[in-house]
Order: C-alpha cells, then structure tokens, then sequence
C-alpha cells in the first residue's frame, strides 16, 4: 500500500499542508530537478492555474499525471512548454504564456 505523506509548503508566504503520496512527492521532486523550479514554485504556480472547483492537491496529482503523459520519458530539459502542457491539460480554458510562468522562477 502507498503511504500518504503530508507535508509543509509556503504558497505566497502562507504556509499549509498538502497530503501526497510517496510517488507523488518523488515525482514532484524529478520535475522540480528536471524543469530547474523549486517545488514550492510549482505547487504556486499549479494553485494559480488549477480548476477553481479542485483542491489542490487533486489539481497537483493531475498536474503529475499530464506532465508524465504528455512528455513521457523527460526528454526536453528545461523546456517550460512541459510544465504549461500539463497545466492546460488541468483546465483548457486557463491561459498560461510562458512570459508569465517566468514569475514563478524568479521567486
């Protein structure tokens, strides 16, 4: 059985919790490395762009699972298209450039 790990984040200064598992917070943590973001970055950046009706955390495990499947095996390193691909796959309406996603590495 997969454990639930629950962790602390900061999201805009504010911290929370989010609760992931095991796997999860492991792949988190390879597209963080492999994208070149920090971990708290992207979780901000997934909060700013999800589906208004998802909990974070739903929005951040359909985050994982879009970025995995649109890009498979991480091929494009630091390509930022990866990380947007897989925001739109979350809600097709949301419009992300990849200007404004600079702000979320600059942090």
């Amino acid at each position: 059985m997969t454990k639930l790990i629950n962790k602390i984040i900061s999201l805009h200064k504010r911290r929370t919790s989010m609760r992931l598992a095991d796997s999860e917070w492991e792949a988190m943590s390879e597209i963080c490395r492999f994208e070149n973001i920090s971990r708290n970055n992207l979780i901000e950046f997934i909060g700013d762009h999800k589906d208004e009706k998802l909990g974070l955390s739903c929005s951040t495990r359909l985050f994982l699972l879009a970025y995995y499947r649109h890009n498979g095996q991480l091929k494009v390193r630091g390509a930022r298209q990866n990380i947007i691909n897989a925001i739109k796959a979350i809600d097709p309406e949301v419009n992300v450039q990849e200007n404004l996603f600079l702000n979320y590495l600059i942090k």
